[in-house]
């Protein structure tokens, strides 16, 4: 199965999501810690809990279904690390 990209992994997870006007969830590069981990970790603002839950929701099942994504054209760094941030505004 192809690699989903980030760009589009993170819009996916904040249209799940919805959070609330002004608040963004981003994804930043990470070396996985088994063979099996995820090449990615997530972030978010505070949110209402309904909103969070979303959240936990959909980070859960993106560990299952997608636990490495392609960060190919990722130029945003944050330190030594590629990382994203979308607000729903952007989606």
């Amino acid at each position: 199965m192809p690699l989903k990209g980030a760009q589009e992994f993170i819009e996916d997870l904040v249209r799940y999501v919805q959070p609330p006007q002004g608040c963004a969830i981003s994804i930043t590069e990470r070396e996985p810690r088994r063979v099996d981990g995820t090449n990615w970790r997530s972030a978010v603002d505070v949110m209402p809990l309904d909103a969070l839950s979303r959240y936990d929701s959909a980070t859960t099942e993106l560990c299952r279904q997608y636990p490495k994504i392609d960060w190919t054209g990722i130029t945003e760094f944050d330190v030594e690390k590629r990382r994203i941030a979308r607000w729903a505004s952007e989606v």
